[in-house]
């Protein structure tokens, strides 16, 4: 019951941001009573700080997964991209700037995630792209590694591409298509072709 009642708090956080969503929506979405929510969580702060706990082990989880099922260092970085996109696609904007102003617990949850466990995530598949040739070995994997973040974190960010200017997976596309290019060795151009659009590979 308490996976599920925060599964549809995500779903209602995601859709309609944190501030808008009572606890009766919450339960009255997973078509319980209200008293069963608190009865798993004291109030909303707790459950909002368990929620985002939720989200990134679950992301953290998917990209573990990413890391599993890729062939290469390269058809890895393509699987993970297509997560990060659908979650940039499924959360509201509001939602993290709510979670900055309102929720600071939560909002260090996130900032600790990213730091921590996408950092690793992107610092493991650099080095994996450098040992199997794919990526060129001069890179210096600190700066790397800090500009990778940064790409990701402004997909989350309406204001540095707002949808009424720019569309959403375009721009993961040129993103990835940049960043690839940049990093990969002679193999790993022929490698690129085949995950990214041919396009991109002009």
């Amino acid at each position: 019951m308490r996976e599920r009642i925060l599964e549809t708090a995500l779903k209602l956080c995601r859709t309609f941001g944190i501030k808008s969503i009572t606890m009766q929506d919450i339960a009255r979405e997973c078509g319980i009573s209200k008293k069963t929510v608190y009865e798993h969580f004291q109030d909303k702060t707790e459950l909002i700080n368990e929620v985002v706990a939720f989200m990134t082990r679950s992301y953290c989880r998917q990209l573990a997964e990413c890391a599993t099922a890729g062939a290469n260092a390269i058809e890895e970085l393509a699987l993970s991209i297509k997560h990060t996109e659908r979650l940039a696609r499924i959360t509201n904007p509001v939602l993290l700037f709510e979670l900055e102003k309102y929720h600071p617990a939560a909002w260090k949850t996130i900032l600790d995630f990213r730091q921590q466990q996408v950092t690793g995530i992107i610092r493991a598949n650099v080095e994996r792209g450098i040992r199997e040739g794919l990526y060129r070995s001069t890179l210096h994997t600190g700066i790397l590694v800090h500009m990778r973040l940064l790409q990701l974190n402004a997909l989350f960010n309406p204001l540095l591409y707002p949808a009424s200017e720019f569309d959403l997976h375009e721009v993961v596309e040129q993103m990835t298509a940049h960043y690839i290019h940049g990093i990969a060795t002679a193999e790993g151009q022929r490698v690129v072709e085949q995950y990214l659009p041919e396009k991109l590979n002009a």
